[in-house]
């Protein structure tokens, strides 16, 4: 059986639009969406952009995506 990565469903997240740790969690299993997120920019060299959201119940989260480059 060959089953995508955590990783591999992250980054097809991260292609896809804004992903915040919530996302992150639901669609690809990641606890830790910053750490991943560096892991990306130091390891892979990709292009990360982020901004802060807030979410309805009032609390502020960095949300990530891929930069156009890196698609």
């Amino acid at each position: 059986m060959n089953c995508p990565t955590m990783k591999t469903r992250l980054l097809a997240l991260l292609r896809r639009g804004w992903v915040t740790p919530v996302t992150a969690l639901n669609g690809a299993g990641c606890f830790s969406l910053s750490q991943r997120v560096g892991e990306f920019r130091r390891r892979d060299g990709l292009t990360v952009l982020d901004k802060w959201v807030t979410t309805p119940g009032g609390s502020r989260v960095k949300a990530y995506r891929l930069g156009k480059e890196a698609r």
